[in-house]
């Protein structure tokens, strides 16, 4: 019997190790989709088929199984829908797979009614751990409740009775500890990862990102596109780190990012490049439209009051340098430089303006 629950332990640790690389980059919730609802409520299912294929035999006329493990896995982690699709599953499978007895519908019976009461726990209950307490009871009582009807002999019934509370509390404390252990790793990976490719201070895209985004935009380029490079600087920022310190000068640099997402659409490619200096790429746009979002971005930041940590306010500008692809040049690679040297103009030429690069045949 220990070595069975040994394997049942492995297996239900096994697969949520593997369902963890698989769904790793989504966000598993009760709000989730609700194909990952059904996807997650499929996936539990299959667990608690496994389990009851493996079954613990405590004596050759009494087994006991941990797939209403799977259940609370589904209703913990997806909610309701997914609970009842993984409880329906299991309980078919009972009755149709494993001989239409007394037993199996009492055992069907006994997988719905835990299903529900778990179903409902998760839709009702928004901590986790008492959740997990919760439904444990459930899938204590319940069978419990089972085995008093269907077991006759008190002595049987009575090691069955504590079998079965004891290896059910282990598997529940064991798993959830792990599922503790799996939740802060999604947690550190997907931050790792969010970090990667935006940066911390304003939430836009990092350079890698920006990087990133570019190069598709150059390989999946076609006859008719029209790629519009927009690079902006803070004019004098030094200044503001100098006079009000560095963490007001993080918190103009926050507030820049917001006004770019609140001055572009959410199909252009806003990233921070490093320092003070940010990039906005806009697709299929036409010229005289890039003019008028690099000037509405000036005037945003021109017009705009920043505050500072001690209440103050301040007024800063910003230079902004804009190429667009093939208008004002020909080989999109040279896009970046040809932006970049309109920048450099706008700031060499008085600064708080916007310079459109003059066309050059590279």
């Amino acid at each position: 019997m220990i070595r069975e629950l040994i394997i049942n332990i492995a297996i239900i640790i096994a697969t949520i190790s593997i369902g963890n690389q698989i769904l790793i980059n989504k966000k598993i919730t009760p709000f989730s989709p609700y194909k990952l609802q059904i996807f997650f409520g499929l996936c539990s299912a299959l667990l608690g088929i496994i389990l009851m294929l493996y079954s613990i035999i405590i004596t050759p006329s009494v087994i006991m199984d941990l797939r209403n493990i799977a259940v609370m896995l589904s209703a913990t982690y997806c909610g309701f829908l997914s609970a009842m699709i993984t409880g329906i599953i299991l309980s078919l499978f009972r009755l149709l797979f494993q001989g239409q007895t007394m037993d199996s519908f009492l055992a069907a019976l006994n997988i719905l009614t835990i299903t529900v009461c778990c179903a409902l726990t998760a839709k009702y209950m928004t901590r986790r751990r008492l959740q997990w307490v919760v439904m444990s009871i459930y899938t204590l009582i319940f069978p419990t409740l089972t085995f008093i009807h269907t077991i006759n002999n008190k002595i049987l019934l009575i090691q069955t009775v504590i079998f079965y509370w004891i290896s059910t509390i282990i598997v529940s404390i064991v798993v959830y500890i792990y599922l503790h252990y799996i939740d802060l790793l999604r947690f550190t990976y997907q931050r790792y990862r969010e970090e990667s490719f935006r940066d911390h201070r304003t939430g836009l895209l990092s350079v890698r990102q920006f990087d990133k985004e570019f190069n598709k935009l150059i390989d999946n380029l076609s006859t008719y596109s029209i790629i519009s490079m927009l690079f902006l600087d803070i004019d004098y920022f030094k200044k503001v780190n100098d006079v009000y310190g560095h963490q007001n000068g993080d918190k103009v640099l926050e507030d820049i990012g917001k006004i770019l997402l609140s001055s572009t659409s959410s199909t252009d490619i806003v990233s921070r490049n490093g320092g003070e200096e940010f990039s906005v790429i806009l697709i299929e746009c036409p010229q005289n439209i890039v003019l008028e979002v690099a000037e509405r971005i000036r005037k945003a930041v021109q017009d705009h009051k920043f505050s500072l940590l001690d209440n103050k306010t301040i007024n800063i500008t910003i230079s902004i340098g804009v190429a667009i692809y093939p208008y004002t040049v020909k080989n999109i690679e040279m896009l970046v430089e040809q932006a970049d040297s309109a920048l450099y103009q706008a700031k060499r030429t008085g600064r708080n303006k916007v310079v459109l690069a003059n066309y050059e045949q590279f």
